[in-house]
């Protein structure tokens, strides 16, 4: 049965996905007049995801200006991925088990439409399609809470990450991760679940 999301989670997913793709920078102060008028919501749910974001470290909240895009140091954001290595590959361990061809084919897919949208600079459409390629497995590990911190992590690891490349560097970086999922992609097939773990731990660290 799919999850019903409530309006402020559905804003929160929106606002980051925003940052994430670099629509608003780091620095930025969150329009919610535009938010409102964009999503066509009243501003409680706006101000409830707003608030969730300061909690979680992605927004400062300053007062009587509003919310901004908080800035993660380079130090930080390494750490994060260093422990989303050893997360992500412990939920593929897990999720092995449960792999179907099904699963494989839909990560086929995502691998399919990364490419594509790195053909056509699309980050939305890379980053989207990023995030199918690594729920499939996830869920299908059976461990929320696991699948929970890696999501909590990734959040606070990627927002600063658009930031940082300019369009020729992330067009390169996107080829070499893409080839990292590839690379995923053929180790499930073959169910070879140290391999899988390890290209896992290589595509977070580098």
């Amino acid at each position: 049965m799919a999850i019903i999301k409530s309006l402020s989670d559905q804003v929160y997913e929106y606002v980051f996905h925003m940052i994430k793709v670099g629509k608003i920078a780091v620095g930025d102060k969150i329009d919610e007049a535009e938010l409102i008028k964009k999503l066509g919501i009243s501003r409680t749910p706006i101000r409830e995801a707003l608030i969730q974001m300061t909690s979680d470290n992605l927004l400062d909240n300053v007062p009587r200006k509003g919310f901004f895009v908080k800035s993660v140091d380079e130090v930080e954001m390494n750490e994060c991925f260093a422990v989303i290595a050893q997360l992500d590959a412990y939920a593929m361990e897990l999720a092995m088990p449960n792999i179907e061809k099904e699963h494989i084919q839909r990560m086929a897919t995502a691998v399919d439409k990364m490419s594509l949208a790195i053909s056509k600079a699309d980050e939305d459409m890379y980053y989207d399609w990023e995030q199918e390629f690594h729920t499939v497995y996830r869920d299908v590990c059976g461990n929320n809470v696991l699948t929970n911190m890696i999501r909590e992590l990734t959040r606070k690891a990627f927002r600063s990450e658009a930031f940082t490349k300019s369009t020729t560097t992330k067009e390169n970086y996107w080829k070499t991760v893409n080839g990292d999922h590839e690379r995923l992609v053929e180790a499930v097939e073959k169910r070879d679940v140290e391999a899988a773990k390890e290209c896992l731990r290589e595509h977070w660290v580098g």
